[in-house]
């Protein structure tokens, strides 16, 4: 996986096929700032479209630990220690990535906006960004975080101080992956914010979500819409258009997210205001069908295929709190909008 906000990381399984002998440990954070200290080795060679990119260090992780990431199928990541040697262009509309060692390789146009880069010790690249008025440091553009913008829970509180009118809606508990595990928090915050901005670059009407991961991150959600050139060498990320934003920010959903624990699927988090909520769903319900579709004695491949399933905007749902069932219907709605 292309991952600018990790070191490189490789599966304990390709250490052994390719025979590489640990160098060392070292500490290593997840997106949430978990950290672990894990073995790393050097891989002599990466053969990349035809260049080969030598003696790179990766850190050996054990990703199929982590249900959601096995269900990517993949043997690691791509890391930010791999790419800074070189210039990379991202172009998630073409599904194209472009690397040179020389930045003339690259056209970028003449008023492209740009931001300064900051470069981490492992490598990553961070920005320095604003929020309204106030400066926000390291923020890191992520492309491993599926997610848009995110950012601190605090960062939100200071915003609604200054903002009392934005538009807002909270999320109560929380549940997404992170390379060691599941990322818990009690609470976050999606709000329509219309004057962030980074350098030369402004992100007008953009939709931010604040203490789902308590770190500060650019993900590819939101980096989808624009060109990305990054040079660790210039130490510069220009954002060139390359989707017309959307003047209509819609959120739309049932109002809940889920969990596996030990083949079971509960509730992990419910919308304020939402159906869910309205329908009496709370956080460690216990689901045992969408749809007439089995939710009890969900094993690995079940679980990749909930996830890849695009549920549909009415949903039946069949529940158990403190050993009683009962059956709602959900609803997608409008949750949040311009």
């Amino acid at each position: 996986m292309f991952d600018t906000g990790a070191v490189t990381a490789i599966s304990p399984r390709m250490v052994e096929e390719l025979n590489l002998e640990t160098l060392g440990k070292k500490e290593v954070f997840d997106i949430s700032t978990t950290s672990r200290v894990l073995d790393f080795v050097k891989i002599d060679t990466i053969h990349f479209n035809s260049i080969n990119f030598l003696n790179t260090i990766a850190v050996v992780l054990d990703i199929e630990t982590v249900k959601d990431f096995k269900c990517l199928k993949i043997d690691g990541f791509l890391g930010a220690n791999f790419m800074m040697n070189s210039i990379w262009e991202i172009d998630m509309v073409k599904q194209e990535i472009t690397f040179t060692n020389t930045i003339d390789s690259i056209t970028i146009p003449e008023n492209a906006p740009y931001s300064k880069i900051f470069i981490g010790y492992d490598g990553t690249p961070a920005i320095t960004s604003f929020l309204g008025k106030e400066k926000l440091y390291s923020t890191i553009i992520d492309y491993g975080y599926g997610g848009g913008i995110s950012l601190f829970s605090y960062d939100f509180k200071n915003l609604l101080s200054k903002n009392p009118e934005i538009k807002y809606i909270k999320n109560n508990g929380s549940n997404l992956a992170g390379v060691y595990g599941d990322i818990k928090t009690s609470k976050s915050y999606k709000a329509i914010v219309d004057n962030f901005k980074t350098g030369k670059f402004e992100a007008p009407n953009t939709l931010i979500s604040f203490g789902e991961i308590e770190s500060r991150v650019i993900g590819a959600g939101f980096l989808k819409n624009y060109k990305v050139v990054l040079s660790w060498k210039h130490r510069k990320a220009w954002f060139i258009d390359n989707v017309k934003p959307e003047e209509k920010i819609t959120v739309k959903a049932n109002g809940f997210r889920f969990r596996l624990e030990e083949q079971s699927v509960f509730i992990s988090s419910i919308y304020e205001n939402s159906e869910a909520e309205q329908k009496g769903l709370k956080i460690d319900d216990k689901i045992l069908s969408i749809n007439d579709f089995d939710y009890t004695n969900v094993t690995d491949e079940k679980w990749c295929e909930i996830l890849a399933t695009n549920h549909s905007d009415k949903q039946q749902i069949t529940i158990e709190t403190n050993g009683e069932e009962r059956t709602v219907l959900v609803e997608r709605q409008v949750l949040l909008s311009n």
